[in-house]
């Protein structure tokens, strides 16, 4: 099986953001968005800015003058965002997380929303985050929960997809939600060099218009859906 169930380039970012979006995404990016304090902030760095979910309302919690620049690996995902967003005032750049091309001490605010699971060097990419603050500055992050707290995941990766596999590595297929432990995340966070780091646990519920949005999103239009669909198990009924 290919190793790639979390890349969307081409058709499967618009789809990403179209059917994952409302239904995952955005009720996460208001409140990441507005819970930042957005006093005496000059530059603020979005790091895995995907589709611009959060780039968004980022706009419009820190309006111009102040900068912000929103970063993915991804140029098709960068590309969707720019598109769907089209404001000139947000600079888009495709960046590699780990290793930012920006200097020292730029930022006052870095944000990252379900991003930091998909770094190999997942400390690499805290170290990075808190080189390009300021001092002072603010690193927000949110992860999934594990799937057996989210009774839609645990019903789609548990119980639909995971039993298709059993002879297969199925760590790759909970990649997503592997950062849920905050003793972990703040034990990295320390080490990385921040202080007065806090955890807190946040549940917000999405929407989609209909089931069949849901399977898109999460099934048929993924990228993971794509990757079983062309190389399905016997046991793998399609109608």
């Amino acid at each position: 099986m290919d190793k790639s169930a979390y890349k969307f380039s081409g058709e499967a970012a618009s789809n990403y953001d179209r059917y994952l979006g409302p239904l995952l995404f955005e009720p996460y990016a208001i409140d990441t968005a507005n819970s930042i304090d957005n006093t005496n902030v000059h530059a603020v760095l979005e790091l895995a800015c995907g589709t611009g979910r959060v780039t968004r309302h980022l706009r419009e919690r820190f309006k111009p003058p102040v900068k912000l620049v929103a970063t993915d690996l991804s140029a098709d995902m960068l590309q969707v965002a720019e598109t769907i967003l089209n404001d000139s005032s947000i600079t888009f750049r495709v960046e590699d997380a780990q290793n930012l091309s920006f200097a020292d001490n730029t930022f006052d605010v870095v944000v990252c929303q379900f991003g930091l699971m998909f770094l190999p060097d997942k400390q690499k990419g805290l170290r990075e985050a808190l080189r390009v603050l300021k001092p002072g500055g603010r690193f927000i992050f949110t992860t999934w929960d594990k799937t057996g707290k989210m009774p839609l995941h645990k019903l789609i990766f548990n119980d639909i997809i995971e039993p298709y596999f059993k002879k297969d590595d199925t760590a790759r297929l909970f990649v997503p939600f592997a950062l849920h432990d905050t003793h972990v995340l703040e034990g990295w966070m320390r080490e990385a060099g921040f202080a007065d780091v806090e955890s807190e646990r946040v549940v917000l519920h999405g929407g989609a218009p209909s089931a069949e949005s849901i399977i898109n999103g999460l099934f048929l239009k993924h990228s993971l859906g794509k990757e079983i669909m062309d190389n399905p198990p016997p046991n793998l009924k399609t109608c």
